[in-house]
């Protein structure tokens, strides 16, 4: 049983399409679920030199949190279209966090029960702390 709470609440600075944000509107849905071990992406840019060997220029280092929810049909159309979405924020209501998010995806299973309708959902998100390192290190 999960002891976190998960409050995720997205915007936009202009009208998407049939959704209106003029006034304020934000979206908000609340979750009874955690979120899990984080995965790390590591990125690397090279460029050879004269010698033929490959030297990192840029370098970076992301952690990508995630979180599963079982969800019907109209909660998915609302969670796959939070990538369009240019402010995206987290609280996590046990401890009172509150983050922006950035990089959200949306992975979508549909289950096999309950008619088809429902779908495990896998939102994967990154915050501010990604780690970058370039050709050459100033202070």
């Amino acid at each position: 049983m999960a002891t976190q709470y998960i409050k995720l609440q997205w915007s936009n600075s202009c009208d998407l399409g049939r959704i209106y944000y003029d006034g304020d509107f934000r979206n908000i849905l609340y979750f009874d679920t955690e979120i899990g071990k984080p995965d790390y992406q590591y990125e690397v840019e090279e460029e050879m030199n004269s010698d033929g060997v490959n030297l990192p220029t840029f370098q970076s280092l992301n952690k990508i949190y995630k979180f599963e929810v079982f969800v019907p049909e109209y909660v998915v159309d609302a969670l796959v279209a939070i990538p369009l979405h240019d402010t995206v924020t987290i609280t996590i209501l046990n401890n009172g966090y509150t983050s922006n998010i950035r990089n959200v995806k949306v992975d979508v299973n549909w289950e096999d029960i309950s008619n088809e309708c429902m779908a495990l959902c896998t939102v994967s998100f990154e915050q501010d702390d990604q780690i970058t390192k370039g050709s050459c290190c100033t202070t």
